[in-house]
Parts: C-alpha cells; sequence; structure tokens
C-alpha cells in the first residue's frame, strides 16, 4: 500500500497544482508542506480534508490501494494501453 504522503502527491502532481499553492491552502509555509509531502510530518485528519479539497477529491482516494484512473497522469494510461 502507498503512504497517504505518496498518494497526495501522486493526485497533486497529476492534477498539475503546484506545492505553494496547497502550502497557502493548508495556511502554512512551503517548507511547512514539504514535511508533509516527504512524510516527515504527520498528515491530521483535519488537514487531509483540507488537501482532499483543494485537490477537489474524496479524502478516502488518499487511503485506496491503487489511483483512481482518473487521476492517473495521461502518459500512463498510455503505457498502459
Amino acid at each position: 500500500m502507498i503512504p497517504v504522503n505518496e498518494r497526495i502527491e501522486q493526485i497533486r502532481i497529476n492534477k498539475g497544482i503546484t506545492k505553494a499553492y496547497m502550502a497557502r491552502k493548508l495556511g502554512m509555509t512551503s517548507m511547512g508542506y514539504h514535511h508533509l509531502a516527504t512524510g516527515r510530518s504527520p498528515i491530521s485528519t483535519d488537514r487531509m480534508q483540507i488537501i482532499a479539497e483543494a485537490l477537489e477529491v474524496d479524502p478516502r482516494e488518499f487511503l485506496r490501494p491503487k489511483l483512481n484512473d482518473s487521476f492517473s497522469s495521461a502518459e500512463e494510461k498510455q503505457n498502459t494501453a
């Protein structure tokens, strides 16, 4: 299973959302977000909800074993076709 922080980063990158945008949404510095994204800081359920809203996904997506096809990058979709 992929750790939650890595799942969030996969979705963020696939949606083309910047780390700076995420940091602003969470009311933290870019370094603070970096610590969340790399797993150095835990992600509370409150923050997970804010992240889900910023990424426009259901927070349960962070706990699934595989990325939903709608979050896969175009390149990944081509490689599996």
